[in-house]
């Protein structure tokens, strides 16, 4: 595929992203549901154009959605986690199984305390969400979390790849 064809694919799958992103603003119940639907365009992205292109549509996706969203938790969500995290991955499976899920973790966890801290300087956490036993819960069940959505991003991409990967490649030649 020529370089102006990818870059097509890119806006068109930035702006598809952007719109899934923005249907989460009616009913805040869905904000994350919807940043982790976007970041199937990411890993759709990677399998189909390579990392470059996928780190361009995150961008302009988180670039976007950051400016164009009214709820800007549903941008941050997508930014911080879920939105990278298909990126990572790949370039983390690169280092082997094991190092990769450290790697993995690390990042993880080091993106959920920036994501923490911002959220505490600006006074979002009420004084119960700030004690020690709920926010270790709250880690413990977001790394749990985050291992299963990792797991699911592979079964994804290998059924993608088995399944519907001939059939797309026929419209992106």
């Amino acid at each position: 595929m020529r370089k102006n064809k990818k870059l097509t694919v890119c806006a068109m799958l930035s702006a598809l992203g952007v719109v899934i992103l923005y249907l989460g603003n009616f009913m805040e119940v869905f904000d994350l549901s919807v940043s982790c639907a976007a970041s199937l365009i990411i890993v759709f992205c990677i399998e189909e154009l390579g990392i470059r292109y996928s780190l361009a549509t995150y961008t302009v996706i988180s670039a976007l959605s950051l400016i164009l969203l009214p709820q800007k938790w549903i941008a941050i969500y997508f930014v911080l986690f879920f939105g990278i995290m298909p990126i990572t991955k790949r370039i983390y499976e690169k280092a082997g199984k094991l190092f990769s899920w450290i790697l993995k973790i690390i990042t993880f966890n080091v993106e959920i305390f920036v994501f923490y801290f911002i959220a505490e300087r600006l006074g979002f956490f009420e004084q119960s969400e700030s004690s020690l036993p709920y926010l270790t819960a709250l880690l413990v069940m977001a790394n749990a979390v985050f291992v299963l959505a990792d797991v699911l991003y592979d079964k994804l991409s290998v059924i993608y790849r088995v399944k519907y990967r001939s059939r797309i490649r026929k419209f992106l030649k």
